[in-house]
C-alpha cells in the first residue's frame, strides 16, 4: 500500500514540474513563433529559403537562434552578414501610380498614399473662367462690278470686262485687327462628372478699309456703264472709291464638356510622390444663342481735271446694315496634356436676316455735250429693306501652353463665313431701274490668325 501511494506521489509531481516548466518556457517572447511559422522553425530552413511576408522586422528585433527575417525575405541562420545588410537595403522597386497596383508597402499602410484627385481640380479649379485674343483677319473681295473703262482703249473680242477697266475688286482689302473676348461660370458637375458652365464670348471688333482710283489716259475720257442715263459719271477723267466694312457679334452659350480622369502618382527618386495629368480627348457641347452686325458704306465719286465739282462730278454713296440672329450650335475636340493642348472648335448659327440699305446721288454735268453724254443733274436718296434667311459660322484650330495650371498661353488659325447678308457693292442702282433696289444675297468671308491667353479663377 505503501509503495502504491509512493508511485502515485511521483508521477504528481512529475506532472506538476512539467506544467511548470511549460508555463516558464512559454512566457518567453523570443518562444512565441506565429503559427503560420511553425512548420519553418520545427525544421531546419536552408539558408536560400524565402517567403513573401506582409511585414518587415527591423535588425534589433532578431533573435538568436531563428531565421531572420529582412526586406521581405526570410534568411537562415547559415546567412552571411553581408547577405543580410545586401537583403536589409533592398530598395521597393516596380512601383505603380495606381493604388494597390502591385505596389510593396510596408504593412499596407494605406493612411500614408497620397490623394489621387480630379484633374478637373487643378486644370479648372475656381468658378469663373475666361480668355482673351488678338485677331489679324483677312476678309474677301468685293462683289464684281464694272465701275468704268477708258474710252480709247480696245475691248478684245469676246471679253466682258474691257481692258483698262476699273472694278470692284481691283483693290484687295488689307488685314484688320480685332478681339475675341469670353467670360465663363462653372455651373458644377452633372451625374455623369462632366462639367456644366455658362459663357459669353464677343467676336469682333473687325473694320476693314480700302480706298482705290482710277485716271483716264491723257486727251481721253471714263465711261461708267452703271451710269449710262445719269450725268457727271461717263466722261470722267478721274473715278474713286472708298470702302469700309465693319464686323460684330455676341453669344450667350451653355456648354457641357467632359472632364480629365483621374491624375496619375508618381514617385521621385528621393521617395517623393508628384501629381500628374494623363492625356485625354475631351470633347464638348455648346448651345446657344448669337447676335450678328455686318454694316457696310460704299462711296463712289466721279471728277474731271481742273474743272469744279459743280460744274461736273458725281457723288453716289450707299449704306447697308445687317443685323442676324439665332441659334448656336457647336462643339469643341480638345487633346489635353499635362503641359500642352490642341484642338479644334466650331459653331454654326442658322439665323433670321433683317438687312437695309439707303442710297443717295448727286450729279451735275454742265460742261460736255449732249450727245453723247448726259446733261443736267440729279438729287436723290431711296431706301430699302428685307427680312431673309442667313447664317452665320466659324472654326477655330487652336494650340495652348500652360504656363501654370490655370493659366496658358494659346495661338490660332480662324475661319468665319457669314451669309444672307446686303453688302454694298450688290446695292448699285445709279440709273434707278429700280424703285427699291435691295439685294440680300452676299456673303463674306474672313480668315486669319488668332493669339491670346486664357485661365480660370
Amino acid at each position: 500500500m505503501n509503495a502504491l501511494r509512493h508511485i502515485v506521489f511521483v508521477h504528481l509531481a512529475a506532472a506538476v514540474f512539467g506544467l511548470l516548466t511549460a508555463g516558464a518556457r512559454s512566457s518567453r517572447a523570443e518562444d512565441i513563433v506565429p503559427i503560420q511559422f511553425a512548420d519553418l522553425i520545427e525544421g531546419e530552413a536552408a539558408a536560400g529559403d524565402v517567403l513573401e511576408i506582409p511585414s518587415v522586422l527591423e535588425a534589433e528585433e532578431i533573435v538568436p537562434g531563428t531565421e531572420t527575417v529582412v526586406a521581405d525575405r526570410l534568411l537562415g541562420e547559415s546567412a552571411s552578414t553581408a547577405e543580410r545588410g545586401a537583403a536589409r537595403a533592398e530598395p521597393i522597386v516596380e512601383t505603380s501610380a495606381r493604388a494597390l497596383d502591385g505596389m510593396r508597402l510596408d504593412d499596407l499602410t494605406l493612411d500614408e498614399m497620397p490623394y489621387e484627385a480630379s484633374s478637373g481640380d487643378w486644370f479648372s479649379n475656381g468658378r469663373w473662367y475666361g480668355s482673351a485674343e488678338m485677331l489679324w483677319f483677312d476678309r474677301s473681295r468685293n462683289y464684281r462690278r464694272l465701275l468704268g473703262y477708258d474710252s480709247t482703249l480696245p475691248t478684245p473680242l469676246g471679253v466682258r470686262i474691257p481692258v483698262g477697266s476699273f472694278t470692284t475688286t481691283a483693290q484687295p482689302f488689307n488685314l484688320a485687327p480685332g478681339a475675341r473676348i469670353t467670360l465663363g461660370e462653372y455651373l458644377g458637375r452633372d451625374y455623369l462628372d462632366r462639367d456644366r458652365s455658362l459663357e459669353m464670348t464677343y467676336y469682333g471688333g473687325l473694320s476693314f478699309y480700302q480706298d482705290d482710283s482710277f485716271n483716264a489716259v491723257p486727251n481721253s475720257v471714263l465711261i461708267v456703264p452703271l451710269a449710262n442715263s445719269v450725268p457727271g459719271f461717263t466722261g470722267a477723267q478721274n473715278l474713286g472709291t472708298a470702302h469700309n466694312s465693319i464686323f460684330n457679334s455676341m453669344e450667350l452659350n451653355y456648354k457641357l464638356h467632359r472632364r480629365l480622369g483621374r491624375d496619375q502618382l508618381v514617385m521621385s527618386p528621393n521617395g517623393n510622390w508628384s501629381r500628374h495629368a494623363e492625356r485625354a480627348w475631351l470633347p464638348a457641347l455648346i448651345i446657344g444663342t448669337r447676335v450678328a452686325n455686318v454694316n457696310e458704306t460704299f462711296q463712289f465719286t466721279s471728277r474731271r481735271t481742273g474743272v469744279d465739282p459743280s460744274e461736273f462730278g458725281g457723288d453716289y454713296f450707299i449704306d447697308a446694315q445687317n443685323w442676324l440672329w439665332g441659334m448656336n450650335f457647336g462643339g469643341e475636340l480638345i487633346s489635353q496634356n499635362e503641359f500642352y493642348y490642341w484642338g479644334l472648335r466650331g459653331r454654326a448659327t442658322p439665323a433670321m436676316s433683317f438687312t437695309a440699305n439707303q442710297q443717295t446721288l448727286t450729279s451735275v454735268n454742265n460742261v460736255l455735250p449732249d450727245p453723247p453724254f448726259v446733261q443736267g443733274s440729279v438729287n436723290r436718296s431711296t431706301s430699302a429693306q428685307q427680312f431673309a434667311p442667313g447664317f452665320v459660322g466659324d472654326l477655330s484650330l487652336f494650340a495652348g501652353w500652360n504656363v501654370t495650371p490655370n493659366f496658358s498661353l494659346k495661338a490660332g488659325y480662324d475661319f468665319l463665313w457669314v451669309a444672307g447678308i446686303a453688302t454694298a457693292t450688290r446695292q448699285f442702282d445709279l440709273n434707278n431701274v429700280r424703285g427699291n433696289p435691295h439685294d440680300a444675297g452676299g456673303q463674306i468671308f474672313y480668315n486669319g490668325l488668332s493669339f491670346g491667353c486664357e485661365g480660370s479663377w
